[in-house]
């Protein structure tokens, strides 16, 4: 990334997060903050997070580190095999004085990647089109690195790697300097081959090109459930007035010659001339195959937009509002993911004149569950620190008239700039299970630092069920709900003191035969006519959608025999208040709807008989 990073140093959007209406509750896994700490000292200007998807615990941050030293960037890997408790840094890239653009992504058998460009250097000046890509390759889950393969400068890059192949899918920035005077970037792609050592592209596509942009910059790349690969992108046009932006999608096929799809999110533009290469983000939901695009849209009048696509990209629905302008701070910096319950969190940084603050929000129905919560501390003010300097050397090269009319020729611009709470591109949160790990930036009297920060679902008020939920394997056993039977266990009950409902069930088992245990329910939906609603015992902790109670324990064997039906057992939830209406229309009060899931069928065998 060249044009634009000079020009935007401050943030382009007015945002203050607020809720529209009501706060949702309804089914909702409401988060808080369970922990916090720091990862690495210094000024991070552009990182990102990815798990392995074979071992989730397994986690690598990668990106742009400042040296304020050596008055230059270099490339950093951070790895975890604790979920992110602890971090050590496993590669550093200086292989020049510029080394930016960078992204990393895990793949199959442990495999992780991580893409760095070196800039080639000549008197303090980088000239990318001599720049070289490296891809380092790691076997063991990120803790050891090599060097595989080198190709030429791929600017603002994003990658993932495809289900399907295994293979390293790069997207990058292809501006329109091959075509002096007209607008013909694009955004392009190289294909690497599993092990890292080979590279195809390359790839193109005419129908970007024939869109005019000065520039395409890819961002969120994603491996989706039918083994294509997408990102977003930001196509920027040189118009007669100045400035235009497009926010586009781009998906790529896995054929040995890829082809590409490109739909253009629908979005009004507030101002013109007015380019965020930083605001927008894109979640995936691989269960419900489902994309998320968030975008702050505007300079002055600001909002934050949400849209979804169903069909892998093809059409998206209409933005929507999530919350409303704002006056007195700017937001930057979003990064969005899917919960396991069908939520999305969003972070997302917040800047006035004198500090800056970082929040985290979950949308739920296209709007904020709860008010933000906030992660920094206090808000931190906007400190120089000595990490942070960058130093720029301007030396325009004498014209011949210039040189005409004086033999000094013009003068060399000397630039000392801060990047404290600068950030080029920040894609910050993961899911882990049912928990969020969030990543941001932030300074103080000793300098800049990245952080980390642990979002959990809220405490049930039992020690024994945290327990359990912590130890909990994330993995869901096959759906049998069709040779069960669910029929009430003999109890129910409703503390108004306490607002708890206490139903006892029993599960029959209607097939032909024996299910073993583990035996579980899963809540596929809860809600309440009159407000809030939240599930008390369940087994992983939740306390909506996504809940899981192990009902193990009522079957006296290692199995539930063909036509045998289990002990009584409880589910527990909260219920606030009752609907009025429902209590007089005799309306359900609490709908939970629930699947039942089995590990596999043991086949019965007939009775010995004398």
């Amino acid at each position: 990334m060249k044009r634009f990073r000079r020009r935007f140093w401050r943030p382009a959007f007015l945002f203050v997060a607020i809720l529209g209406s009501d706060p949702v509750q309804t089914g909702a896994q409401n988060l808080h903050l369970e922990a916090s700490a720091s990862i690495s000292e210094g000024v991070h200007l552009w990182y990102e997070i990815k798990a392995d998807p074979e071992e989730p615990q397994n986690l690598i941050i990668c990106g742009t580190k400042w040296d304020a030293l050596m008055n230059g960037p270099y490339g950093f890997v951070y790895s975890s095999s604790d979920s992110g408790s602890t971090w050590r840094t496993v590669l550093e890239d200086r292989n020049s004085l510029w080394v930016t653009e960078h992204s990393c992504a895990f793949g199959l058998q442990h495999r992780a990647y991580f893409i760095s460009e070196a800039s080639k250097v000549f008197d303090g000046q980088q000239h990318h089109n001599l720049g070289v890509t490296r891809l380092y390759v790691s076997a063991d889950a990120g803790k050891h690195w090599i060097e595989t393969k080198k190709t030429g400068w791929a600017d603002f890059s994003t990658s993932a790697v495809s289900s399907a192949t295994g293979r390293l899918y790069t997207f990058f920035n292809d501006p329109s300097t091959s075509d002096p005077g007209k607008n013909r970037g694009s955004v392009g792609m190289l294909v690497f081959s599993p092990d890292g050592k080979r590279v195809e592209g390359s790839f193109f596509t005419a129908e970007m090109r024939d869109r005019h942009y000065r520039d395409a910059y890819p961002s969120d790349a994603v491996a989706l459930r039918s083994g294509g690969v997408s990102a977003l992108y930001l196509g920027v046009r040189q118009t007669t007035v100045g400035l235009d932006e497009e926010l586009g999608f781009i998906s790529v096929s896995t054929l040995p010659e890829p082809s590409f799809n490109l739909t253009v999110i629908p979005r009004s533009t507030f101002d013109k001339g007015c380019v965020g290469l930083t605001n927008y983000a894109l979640a995936y939901d691989r269960e419900r195959n489902r994309l998320s695009v968030l975008y702050v849209e505007g300079c002055r009048a600001t909002r934050m937009m949400l849209t979804s696509s169903d069909d892998e990209g093809r059409t998206w629905s209409k933005s929507v509002a999530v919350a409303e302008p704002g006056q007195g701070s700017m937001a930057r910096y979003p990064a969005l993911v899917a919960s396991p319950d069908g939520a999305l969190g969003v972070l997302w940084s917040e800047w006035d004149e004198m500090s800056v603050r970082w929040l985290f929000a979950q949308i739920r129905n296209n709007r904020f569950v709860e008010p933000p919560i906030e992660l920094s501390n206090d808000s931190e003010a906007l400190e120089l620190g000595n990490d942070s300097l960058w130093t720029t050397i301007h030396q325009p090269k004498e014209s011949s008239s210039e040189s005409d009319r004086t033999s000094s020729g013009p003068p060399i611009i000397i630039g000392i700039r801060s990047l404290v709470d600068v950030v080029w591109r920040a894609r910050g949160l993961i899911a882990l299970g049912n928990k969020i790990f969030a990543i941001w930036p932030s300074n103080g009297n000793e300098g800049m630092r990245l952080n980390s920060a642990l979002l959990g679902a809220l405490d049930s008020g039992s020690a024994s069920v945290n327990k359990k939920a912590a130890a909990l394997n994330d993995s869901r056993n096959p759906d049998i709900t069709q040779r069960t039977l669910i029929t009430y266990g003999g109890r129910q009950s409703f503390d108004k003191g306490t607002g708890i409902l206490t139903v006892c069930l029993s599960l029959a088992n209607r097939g032909n035969d024996s299910i073993k245990i583990p035996i579980q329910l899963e809540a596929e939906e809860v809600e309440s006519p009159g407000g809030a609603v939240s599930i008390l015992n369940a087994t992983n902790g939740l306390e909506g959608v996504g809940a899981i109670w192990d009902i193990s324990n009522s079957v006296t064997s290692d199995h539930l025999a063909p036509g045998t039906t289990s002990n009584p057992f409880c589910l527990s939830l909260r219920v606030r208040r009752f609907s009025r209406r429902a209590l007089l229309l005799r309306e359900n009060l609490v709908d939970l709807t629930l699947r039942v899931l089995g590990p596999g069928t043991q086949t019965s065998k007939p009775e010995n008989k004398p």
